[in-house]
């Protein structure tokens, strides 16, 4: 009381701020200041990621494309506010800029098995991965990059 601070834990570090401020006590509403953008986050391997990251008390930003209830489950992983959809096109690399510019940490898990009548195999494993190196270069946001090798059965 009466010194200005604030003892709840529930104010988030933007990007830019400084250095990275950690609030509150370990546990549900622990703040560790980071905020990272999982890329892919809807996918298999994502909704354990964004799990373990609000576990450890990280703003999630999670970039989706197509229906918002595809990101409902996500949401319930972290506190209020801790989870946070948003919307971007791959192919737009202002969109891609836009969330990567909200994050201190990039994470990609792009990828996908199978060509998709909206996307080529090169596409998406290789020219989405790229183009997000490329931008969090060009933002100085650290990245990390996730690369999955399927081999098929019928190929040993």
């Amino acid at each position: 009381y009466g010194d200005g601070a604030d003892d709840h834990g529930s104010t988030l570090i933007t990007r830019g701020a400084g250095p990275i401020l950690r609030k509150g006590t370990d546990g549900r509403s622990y703040v560790s200041g980071i905020i990272a953008a999982v890329f892919g986050a809807t996918g298999f391997l994502g909704r354990y990621l964004v799990q373990q990251l609000a576990k450890m008390g990280t703003q999630v930003l999670v970039p989706f494309q197509g229906c918002e209830d595809s990101t409902c489950h996500l949401k319930l992983m972290g506190d209020l506010g801790q989870v946070v959809p948003m919307k971007y096109n791959p192919r737009d690399e202002d969109s891609v800029k836009a969330v990567m510019a909200k994050a201190n940490v990039v994470i990609n898990l792009i990828g996908r098995e199978f060509e998709t009548r909206n996307y080529s195999f090169e596409e998406v494993n290789h020219e989405m991965a790229q183009q997000l190196a490329m931008v969090s270069i060009a933002l100085k946001v650290s990245f990390s990059f996730t690369l999955f090798f399927i081999v098929h059965v019928e190929f040993l």
